[in-house]
């Protein structure tokens, strides 16, 4: 199965609704970066893959492949991403004091402070299922835990306010 940037995905939340996601960036051939989108929806009235993509970001992450492969969330189109309207994550990496922070695709950005480093989180790929566990507990479906908190798209603008003030 080749996956591209732009492929937009099913995310089974209940037997009658069904969220999507979409590919946004590849930056190595382990995992990609996915974002989730907010809205879910009842039986097939979905909107178009043009509507889709206009939605709320709610995750974003990295993660693999395998309910794609396997075909649990399934492939419905193709939408290139306008990229310039997603924001892509800094991470710490390293122990302090000795960090660094790296962008999205591991490039080192500068040396961490002490505060940016309390701030920071590291880089994790997190099983796809997390995702879409995270989707149901979002709607109340199942239960919210805490590292769901790590998925939120707000994380993401959180660590662009840490490390550019934005």
């Amino acid at each position: 199965m080749k996956l591209r940037i732009g492929d937009i995905f099913t995310i089974p939340v209940s037997e009658e609704k069904t969220g999507f996601g979409q590919i946004v960036k590849i930056p190595n051939k382990n995992n990609f970066i996915i974002i989730v989108y907010e809205n879910i929806y009842s039986g097939r009235d979905w909107p178009s893959l043009e509507e889709v993509v206009k939605d709320k970001i709610l995750f974003l992450g990295y993660t693999m492949d395998a309910l794609l492969y396997h075909k649990f969330w399934k492939i419905i189109g193709n939408v290139f991403p306008d990229l310039s309207k997603i924001k892509f994550p800094y991470y710490k990496l390293g122990t302090f004091p000795n960090a660094m922070i790296v962008n999205y695709k591991g490039e080192k950005v500068k040396t961490i402070s002490k505060l940016e480093f309390d701030k920071l989180q590291y880089e994790t790929v997190v099983a796809p299922v997390r995702y879409e566990n995270a989707l149901k507990a979002y709607y109340k479906l199942s239960e919210w835990r805490e590292d769901y908190d790590n998925l939120l798209y707000s994380k993401t603008l959180e660590s662009i306010q840490v490390v550019e003030g934005k």
